[in-house]
């Protein structure tokens, strides 16, 4: 058991850094978009913290997919500049 916390720490370091680049970029890519289905208050890209909640939601399988709908806003939904996500 003991032998493992090297490893586990390392995967540990190693998945945060996904979620902090995947955060910045979600950050830079959908902080502009309009609220949706599930992207609210607290589930969003507008700051640093809540898109690393949404990410590790994301990996845990809650609602991904309906995640994804919200951040594909295409013609008529999407105003290009305002309600678009890059």
């Amino acid at each position: 058991m003991i032998f493992s916390l090297p490893s586990l720490v390392n995967v540990l370091a190693l998945l945060f850094l996904v979620f902090f680049i995947y955060s910045v970029l979600g950050v830079f890519l959908y902080s502009g978009i309009v609220r949706g289905d599930i992207l609210g208050d607290f589930a969003n890209f507008s700051n640093f913290g809540n898109a690393m909640i949404l990410l590790f939601r994301c990996s845990t399988g809650e609602d991904w997919h309906i995640i994804m709908y919200d951040t594909m806003r295409v013609e008529p939904d999407c105003v290009e500049g305002e309600t678009c996500g890059s």
